[in-house]
């Protein structure tokens, strides 16, 4: 007996294509093995009893099978004689051993899908340890990638700065060029200061140009090349007005330049605006030539009674002695020179204390 025929009942071809066309479909199966599943997922014992009940059910029928095909002559003479009863009833048993084969190969292929599912769960437990040893590297490449975003943040952000502050440098230097040409080309066609004296006229105008966006770019930028541009400017322009042809001192600047004013309005306007009182010790120690101008108005607007002869060398000697020594003025460019340095620090250091005192 063969291993493809365990129970001897498939004689012949014809009855092994009758039995083969009763086996069911692969998608029939499919069917049952989802139906024994679910009913084993329900019931746990069931599998248990369906695997007996198989066992028992292909021995029976495999003993009826070998008693029928195992009769004598006459009995099958009988057989014969009353039709196809016996072919009838083998058909039947033979389906119903191709049934229970049918359900024995269906527990060989559950019993196979079960070696699968094993073999299954290790690739996917193997796939999950993978997949998570990849999101720690993805977790590790994200905070990597997050500290060198935070990384270009910041110099994203120092680079912006750096910009904000190139261009508002740039933006008040174009101020500041802007103003000092504005103010310059003013005096130059005589619009501003006219009819006062040229010692005023430098040192308001030196005033002017300080109070304007020029003290404001200096202050941000530490770069003074705004004062050697005024002070060029002023020689050039100077060679135009009326300057004292000799430069024996200080004093006799001075005093040429309260004999210069045309009227007492002038003579006052310029007091009040170059006028020390009001400036502060520490502050006049650094614009001594500033101090002589101012103070030899305030006593040149005395009466004649009570005015000394000469306002200037009075200024300069209360300077030399209240306030600090004078450098020699010897031309019109160490005055313009001297006037416009004194003048930038004290708008400079007005305005910086300005802005401490909001901060």
């Amino acid at each position: 007996m063969s291993n493809a025929d365990p129970f001897g009942v498939f004689g012949s071809s014809e009855s092994l294509g009758v039995i083969k066309s009763k086996i069911p479909l692969e998608s029939e199966l499919s069917l049952y093995t989802l139906q024994i599943r679910d009913l084993q997922r329900r019931v746990p014992v069931v599998s248990d009893k369906a695997l007996i009940d198989l066992v028992n059910g292909i021995q029976v029928s495999g003993d009826v099978v070998r008693y029928r095909k195992s009769r004598n002559f006459f009995g099958r003479l009988i057989d014969k004689v009353t039709g196809g009863e016996r072919e009838r009833e083998l058909l039947v048993q033979g389906n119903l051993i191709t049934g229970q084969a049918t359900l024995h190969q269906w527990i060989l292929e559950l019993t196979d899908s079960l070696n699968i599912s094993r073999v299954g769960l290790e690739v996917t437990q193997k796939s999950l340890e993978l997949t998570q040893k990849s999101l720690l590297e993805a977790r590790n490449a994200i905070r990597n990638q997050r500290q060198s975003l935070d990384e270009l943040r910041h110099l994203i952000q120092a680079v912006s700065k750096d910009l904000s502050d190139r261009i508002h440098k740039l933006e008040n230097r174009v101020s500041a060029n802007e103003d000092l040409e504005r103010i310059i080309n003013a005096w130059a066609a005589e619009r501003t200061y006219v009819g006062l004296p040229w010692a005023v006229q430098i040192a308001l105008l030196s005033r002017e140009v300080f109070s304007s966006s020029v003290a404001l770019y200096e202050l941000g930028s530490t770069d003074t090349q705004f004062r050697q541009r005024l002070i060029d400017k002023l020689v050039v322009e100077s060679r135009y007005r009326e300057v004292p042809s000799q430069f024996n001192g200080l004093s006799d600047v001075a005093d040429i330049m309260w004999k210069g004013m045309q009227n007492n309005e002038d003579g006052d306007i310029s007091t009040s605006l170059l006028e020390t009182y009001s400036v502060q010790s520490q502050q006049l120690m650094n614009m001594p030539h500033l101090f002589v101008l101012g103070r030899t108005l305030e006593l040149a607007m005395l009466q004649t009674e009570t005015r000394p002869s000469s306002p200037g060398q009075c200024a300069v000697a209360l300077c030399q002695a209240q306030i600090a020594e004078i450098s020699q003025i010897s031309s019109p460019t160490d005055f313009i020179t001297a006037i416009v340095e004194e003048t930038a620090n004290h708008c400079s250091a007005l305005i910086g204390n300005s802005k401490s005192r909001k901060s």
